[in-house]
């Protein structure tokens, strides 16, 4: 059986061909650095030092040809075939992985959109980062949502969960899930979060890909940090948007830009088109900014093309986290 080795933390595990890199090493409570577990965001990417892998189709625009010369891969279709060391530094430096109880508090449904807030119990302590997501056990499978409260107060989690069609736990959200019931969840999971950096920022989201950006600007306002932030939320409707009460309460406390966008229809007061359209009339020049995206991969795509290859953004000050509606 093949060992996984990272460095320079000095950590071990032992794996079995069929599982891929990331599954092994979260079912062993170890929170490798990811977000879309599906090849598509990148946020799993890092170096191969020693071994030999097989990789599982992925996106080739998040992982280059030239990169796999040069050692890189994706943890998330990456399969040990010999023992395999792996450079991923500062992985260790964040909050331990559990498994815990939540009772449902409270559920509050805005048009296609629950928002469901989770009470930990009062013996256990939970930590996370803002933009971290946990993984909801429901019928013997995970459904990952991103956390949406602030982090300081972690007694209790928020989740956003849309309405979708067959979707096993929307579904359950919508017609069986009740208040007081109990849930269990892993986490937090994920490396999406902010910088410890001084550059304004561009927080871009469609529909609940809204969850870890709230959480972001929360932990912004409760850490009183100072800086430029321009935040664009794409929705098909105006019925998708939710919450939109909380946008001139968090301008009132910070350099906060908004800009709202609809697809499908002609609003007034929301801009008509998508996300990237806005951004590409609002700056020419993004070498000085980070960006963090959150929502459909569509849109992750389109967003990175146009910061890192039309508008000078550094690839490294492009974060991003996919969101993958799931009706299995």
């Amino acid at each position: 059986m093949p060992k996984i080795s990272i460095i320079p933390e000095n950590i071990e595990f032992d794996i079995d061909y069929t599982e891929n890199i990331l599954s092994a090493g979260l079912n062993q409570n170890l929170n490798l650095p990811h977000g879309c577990k599906s090849g598509n965001c990148g946020a799993c990417k890092c170096k191969v030092q020693l071994g030999d892998i097989d990789l599982d189709e992925y996106n080739k625009n998040v992982l280059k040809d030239e990169e796999i010369e040069q050692g890189y891969t994706l943890l998330c279709k990456a399969h040990a075939k010999t023992d395999v060391v792996l450079y991923i530094p500062h992985f260790l430096h964040g909050f331990p992985i559990k498994m815990l109880p939540a009772r449902v508090e409270k559920i509050k449904k805005i048009n296609t959109t629950a928002i469901i807030i989770l009470k930990i119990p009062a013996t256990q302590k939970f930590g996370f980062y803002a933009g971290q997501y946990i993984d909801i056990m429901h019928k013997g499978k995970n459904r990952s949502y991103s956390l949406a409260g602030n982090p300081k107060k972690n007694d209790e989690l928020e989740l956003h969960v849309r309405y979708y069609n067959k979707g096993i736990f929307s579904e359950f959200v919508w017609n069986e899930l009740k208040e007081q019931q109990i849930l269990r969840f892993k986490g937090p999971l994920g490396n999406f979060r902010l910088q410890e950096t001084e550059n304004p920022i561009i927080l871009i989201c469609t529909g609940t890909g809204f969850a870890p950006i709230k959480s972001i600007i929360e932990s912004i306002i409760s850490d009183n940090i100072k800086k430029e932030i321009h935040l664009y939320w794409g929705n098909r409707t105006k019925e998708d948007f939710y919450l939109l009460e909380l946008l001139p309460q968090w301008q009132e406390q910070l350099n906060l830009r908004i800009t709202l966008c609809v697809s499908k229809e002609n609003v007034d007061g929301y801009k008509s088109g998508y996300v990237t359209h806005e951004l590409s009339k609002d700056f020419s020049d993004l070498k000085k900014y980070e960006v963090y995206a959150c929502g459909n991969i569509k849109m992750i795509e389109d967003v990175y093309d146009l910061a890192v290859n039309k508008l000078n953004l550094a690839k490294t000050n492009f974060f991003s986290d996919a969101f993958i509606p799931s009706s299995e």
